[in-house]
């Protein structure tokens, strides 16, 4: 979406930080105008009520000559220079500098239970670690329903259909409303024709994550604390200005869920640590997803069904939080309840699922990097005489969970150098742990299963660890140590 004149001079994404800068065309003023929300979900801020850039620019104290702010990036001269802004035919890029962050997202505990009971993986995003990106340009709002019709009237797009029973959520707003609201009810292949037409691609997941957080480690893309007045359902693209990203970008944390380009791996944030496969082929976390699988082909009677012959290729969805992470599909199955098996039920909903673009740099464009340093993040934490590693495998039996210790191969924050010898932890060692391990658990120890046990709700972090009756065969967390020597 253009910016109209007075905002259109630079995008505010707080009183003291002036992002991008570009002249106006006026050839998108239409979509400023005040439109009425599709769903009264929660209050959007007026425009009439936005802050004025002249009013905010009169605030914003003198600058050193060479401070870099979020708005801006340095040049290979070490010049500190603005972001720059392309325009296309229906939207805004704006360039994101070359630069390193954190990847990735904390649980808020480590409950095992569920893991246990269905083999389900619920933090896919986790251990929060420190990844890299070069630069590229990033569309400044979603892909809107005008934008994609323009590209299905050029014969590089097929239409956009909500799955059978869920209604569009264009389907009862005026015509002028819906050609501004962000297109839905696409599946990844049409997400990628679409981009492939407007002279972009799909970002890659680390791409999304790095443009919504920035360098700052922040949870959302506007910050690190939930904001009520952001809401939750569908707007015109870019009209929610309190959704705004580290790098100025619009609609990461609100409106809809979008495609990137990588298949969905449960492991994900596991893989660079890891030399080799952990999971067995014939795993808890397989039998669940089998399982699963066969029940929303199948329906629940379904004697005599065989379900897919293979699991269904899933592409991730990310949304909200910036380190979170979720699977979704192209094809519905007959039976499908409307989220996946990891749960984040928001994401299965075709009426929900969109899509932005970005387009790597030419050769005619100077590359920027981000002149803020990235929050160092460390992969294992010490205790005493031992080191714990910041990752989690989830469903997995004694054995699996062994494998994953002994696969395991560690970064050091300050050296690089690779930490090896990683293993279980013995129960007799979970005490002088207590800290830092987090539970409640249940986990594996070399010599069985333990959990944290205490009648205080929620279960405190320093509760004492005792034995827990786990089959080995049981599909519980792990947690790998390793000593110091």
């Amino acid at each position: 979406m253009s910016v109209r004149p007075g905002l259109a001079v630079c995008l505010l994404a707080v009183p003291v930080l002036l992002l991008a800068c570009e002249a106006p065309s006026g050839r998108f003023d239409e979509l400023d105008q005040p439109a009425p929300p599709p769903v009264a979900l929660g209050p959007a801020t007026p425009r009439d009520q936005l802050p004025k850039i002249t009013d905010d620019v009169k605030k914003e104290p003198e600058k050193p000559k060479d401070a870099c702010g979020r708005g801006s990036g340095r040049d290979p001269g070490g010049n500190c220079v603005p972001l720059g802004l392309r325009e296309t035919e229906f939207v805004q890029r704006v360039q994101i500098p070359a630069g390193s962050f954190v990847m990735g997202a904390l649980p808020g505990d480590y409950g095992g239970l569920l893991a246990r009971e269905a083999g389900v993986i619920r933090w896919s995003g986790q251990p929060p670690r420190q990844a890299s990106s070069p630069g590229f340009w990033m569309d400044l709002h979603e892909v809107t329903r005008a934008a994609y019709a323009a590209c299905v009237a050029a014969g590089q797009c097929t239409e956009a259909t909500c799955p059978e029973g869920q209604e569009d959520p264009a389907s009862k707003v005026a015509p002028e409303v819906a050609a501004v609201l962000p297109q839905t009810c696409v599946t990844h292949a049409q997400a990628a024709a679409y981009c492939a037409h407007a002279g972009g691609r799909l970002p890659h997941e680390a791409e999304w994550e790095y443009a919504a957080r920035g360098v700052d480690a922040r949870i959302y893309p506007w910050g690190n604390e939930i904001q009520d007045q952001i809401p939750s359902a569908i707007y015109p693209a870019g009209h929610v200005r309190e959704d705004t990203s580290y790098f100025g970008i619009l609609g990461l944390g609100s409106n809809v869920v979008e495609w990137v380009e990588e298949s969905y791996d449960p492991d994900a944030g596991l893989r660079p640590f890891l030399r080799a496969e952990f999971r067995d082929a014939d795993g808890p976390a397989q039998r669940a997803r089998q399982r699963f699988e066969r029940k929303i082909v199948c329906g629940e009677d379904n004697a005599g069904c065989e379900g897919p012959a293979q699991l269904p290729v899933r592409h991730v969805l990310k949304h909200g939080n910036a380190g979170q992470r979720n699977g979704g599909r192209d094809v519905y199955p007959p039976h499908y309840p409307g989220f996946e098996l990891e749960g984040w039920a928001v994401t299965g909903m075709g009426p929900r699922v969109g899509l932005r673009c970005v387009a790597d740099l030419g050769p005619e464009d100077v590359a920027l990097r981000v002149p803020a340093p990235v929050i160092p993040v460390p992969l294992a934490r010490t205790e005493g005489s031992l080191q714990i590693f910041g990752g989690v495998a989830e469903a997995v039996t004694q054995a699996e969970a062994r494998r994953f210790c002994a696969e395991l191969q560690v970064p050091e924050l300050s050296t690089g150098a690779l930490l090896t010898g990683w293993r279980l932890p013995e129960q007799r060692e979970l005490p002088a742990l207590a800290g830092s391990f987090r539970g409640p658990g249940p986990f594996w120890a070399e010599d069985g299963a333990v959990v944290q046990v205490s009648e205080i709700k929620p279960i405190p972090q320093d509760a004492p660890w005792m034995a827990d009756l786990s089959t080995p065969d049981a599909a519980l967390l792990a947690r790998c140590v390793r000593t110091i020597n």
